[in-house]
């Protein structure tokens, strides 16, 4: 019996560790599967053999556990275009949007305005006298209850001077309620002519259309400082614009007028006064006497208030003559060359010509030497011939330049049709009884006018 029962122990025992040996097996085959589902689905305990190159962030989060291993298709930061390597670049994504910094666009440099073209008129005349035997004729033809009436001596010559945008005169004669007037006083003891008018004159040479009169001339003293004063006074009551005389040392030695918005500065210079000049000896800067330096620093002083054009109006030369002295030319060639655009001149009682001259930076400068005696009771034929210039200036690309000029020849007569001291227009006007002498001195004016041309 113990024979047949060792057998069948010694197979349990082996079953036994048979059946003990799988369920060892089945619990090693159990912790692999564990293991093997652990690698494949819990993401957040990688291997760290597998951690790629961390992608750094504006604001990185930190964190106790080293970053997960990253596959292509698990990815926490998928991109736009996933590979299958990841980029050896780093990108910066900021967490949170910064605000786009607009800078300050810088002013654009703009060009000065270039000024609109326009066109204006502007005439002249030579020496506006008042002498003694004008101031009776005034005196004789006064009515309206006026002590003095001038207006007729320029009756014929006021609708070609009222087309202009602007006329200018030389008063040569001062305005002075305080003195003598000429037919008071008819020279003074040096023989020198006393020119001194009440001044009512005005009301005449307003009648005849002037806007602005120029007064630096030899006889602008005859009633010394006082008349000055009052002349002034004088020429403002009556709205004129003027330069030539001045009250301060710090007014300006010009006058700007704006003709049709063109600006054009006025200068006036005399070279004569008649020996008084010790009557402003204390106030010289009463008168204006010519030099070549004060007009260098006027055109600069004109210009820099914004003058578009200069015209210089200057009492010089011989008396009585056509022909205009040496010094006149040398003087008329300074002017040109410091600035002057127009040059304009008087004094010779009677017409001379009319040139252009060429200054130093190649400019053409119209020159006008004299235009005589636009009225005056002076004797004979010189002294009664005269003219009016015309310029028409023009401004284009910014540029101001005469673009054209005419002349007006002018008569005066003693005596025309109950008016005394009466200047006439040579054409355009007709007058049977005088148009001969009208004709005649036409011709006479022309030609003197254009002698040099």
């Amino acid at each position: 019996m113990k024979k047949s029962l060792k057998p069948a122990g010694n197979r349990l025992r082996v079953f036994a560790l048979i059946a003990a040996l799988l369920l060892l097996l089945a619990c090693a085959l159990a912790c692999k599967e564990e293991e093997l589902i652990n690698t494949l689905v819990d993401v957040d305990t990688p291997t760290p053999a597998f951690i790629p190159t961390p992608v750094p962030t504006a604001t990185p989060v930190p964190t106790d556990t080293p970053e997960p291993e990253q596959t292509p298709e698990f990815s926490e930061e998928p991109s736009e275009e996933p590979t299958e390597e990841p980029t050896e670049e780093p990108t910066e994504e900021p967490a949170t949007e910064l605000p786009v910094l607009t800078p300050t666009p810088e002013p654009e440099a703009t060009a000065t305005p270039v000024p609109s073209s326009a066109t204006a008129s502007m005439m002249f005349v030579g020496d506006l006298m008042c002498l003694s035997m004008q101031q009776r004729g005034a005196l004789s033809q006064a009515n309206s209850g006026l002590e003095y009436d001038f207006r007729p001596s320029f009756e014929y010559v006021r609708y070609i001077l009222n087309k202009a945008d602007c006329a200018v005169g030389n008063l040569e004669t001062v305005l002075s309620p305080s003195s003598p007037y000429s037919t008071q006083l008819y020279q003074f003891e040096n023989g020198m002519p006393n020119l001194n008018a009440p001044p009512l004159y005005l009301m005449g040479v307003k009648y005849a259309g002037f806007d602005a009169l120029v007064m630096a001339n030899n006889h602008c003293l005859d009633a010394g400082v006082l008349g000055i004063e009052e002349t002034l006074t004088a020429v403002e009551n009556y709205g004129f614009k003027h330069t030539g005389l001045f009250r301060s040392e710090s007014e300006k030695r010009f006058v700007m007028l704006n003709v049709k918005g063109i600006k054009v500065a006025l200068l006036s210079y005399s070279e004569f006064f008649n020996y008084r000049e010790s009557l402003v000896a204390d106030r010289p800067y009463m008168i204006n006497k010519y030099s070549e330096e004060k007009v260098r620093r006027d055109v600069a002083s004109a210009k820099a208030a914004g003058a578009e054009l200069v015209v210089a109006y200057n009492h010089w030369g011989a008396e009585n003559t056509h022909e205009p002295t040496w010094a006149v030319r040398q003087h008329a060639q300074q002017m040109a060359n410091a600035g002057v655009d127009v040059i304009l001149g008087s004094h010779s009682h009677a017409v001379q010509p009319s040139v252009w001259l060429t200054a130093s930076d190649g400019r053409k400068v119209l020159c006008v030497y004299s235009m005589g005696n636009f009225i005056s009771s002076m004797d004979g034929q010189m002294a009664n011939d005269t003219f009016i210039t015309e310029i028409r200036i023009k401004r284009e690309n910014g540029r101001v330049k005469v673009a054209e000029e005419y002349y007006y020849p002018v008569k005066v007569f003693t005596s025309l049709e109950g008016k005394w001291f009466v200047g006439v227009p040579t054409k355009d006007i007709w007058m049977p009884y005088v148009q001969y002498e009208l004709d005649q001195a036409h011709e006479r004016i022309m030609r003197v006018i254009m002698s040099e041309r």
